[in-house]
């Protein structure tokens, strides 16, 4: 939810499924799968009774031809890039339908934390040359091939197991990043291929039971820099309590305020307060 305050105007998820994310009351979506809703429950039968998102718009990832250029606010792609045989082709059409100033809001799982984890991390140069070369649909064989082995342990029924996952066209994870390596992706693309983001914020796994790293990318402005939603709205609404003279560093104090109270210096320092009020109290 902290991150999902980028997010404000009109915009879409891609493969929400049964599981969209949860926006804040000024962002408002549309849904997007590349088939229907009934057509979903036939494709991932495990899903059957779950409620599924209604699908407002039809199409993938890497093809939004309902949406024109620069027409949506934001774009939301949780657990969905690692389903793409070209990933670099879907950033590029989020790119594309993003208004100027526009948000993506990208989840993916760490191949370390998930049934990933004794899988080959995708190289740069795997990606780099499958985009590049347009060599994705030949490699689709190998992709199911490695997905059966170390995902499926399917053993010397791999290769039956990866032929049926391909004639139905199943979505598995064609790539597997760690944060490190999906940063390195994301920086060679944008040094090479003219993908023309910025990252406004990343967040690791920061529980137990998180598998998975967030980043929010912004389409750039010329003259603009953006504050993370919680700053920038401390600074744009002054305390209640606040007179004519409370000013923006006033308030970017309180935030920070606020932010050590938060960290794990806070409980020392409250410790550290109350003793110097009782001192006083027994001083007065």
């Amino acid at each position: 939810m902290r991150l999902a305050n980028w997010l404000e105007g009109d915009g879409i998820e891609i493969g929400a499924l049964h599981n969209p994310l949860e926006v804040p009351p000024t962002a408002r979506v549309r849904y997007v799968d590349h088939i229907p809703v009934e057509a979903l429950r036939r494709h991932y039968p495990e899903l059957d009774d779950l409620p599924l998102v209604n699908v407002d718009i039809i199409g993938s990832a890497e093809n939004l031809p309902g949406l024109p250029d620069a027409s949506v606010d934001f774009v939301i792609a949780n657990h969905l890039l690692e389903h793409l045989e070209d990933p670099l082709a879907g950033l590029l059409e989020f790119q594309r339908v993003l208004k100027p100033a526009g948000i993506i809001y990208l989840a993916l799982p760490d191949q370390r934390l998930t049934f990933d984890r004794d899988r080959e991390l995708t190289s740069l140069d795997h990606l780099l040359r499958e985009h590049c070369d347009g060599t994705a649909e030949a490699n689709r064989w190998s992709h199911y091939l490695d997905w059966s082995l170390n995902v499926g342990k399917m053993g010397s029924d791999s290769e039956a197991h990866a032929a049926d996952l391909m004639r139905r066209r199943y979505s598995i994870h064609f790539h597997v990043w760690r944060p490190d390596t999906f940063l390195e992706f994301f920086y060679a693309a944008r040094r090479l291929l003219g993908l023309h983001l910025e990252v406004l914020e990343f967040a690791p796994p920061e529980t137990p039971d998180d598998i998975e790293f967030i980043i929010v990318l912004g389409k750039p402005t010329r003259d603009h820099v953006r504050l993370p939603p919680r700053v920038r709205q401390a600074v744009d609404l002054p305390p209640a309590h606040a007179g004519p003279a409370a000013g923006p560093a006033r308030t970017i104090e309180r935030v920070w305020r606020q932010r050590l109270a938060r960290s794990p210096l806070g409980p020392p320092l409250r410790a550290l307060r109350r003793a110097a009020r009782r001192l006083g109290g027994h001083a007065g």
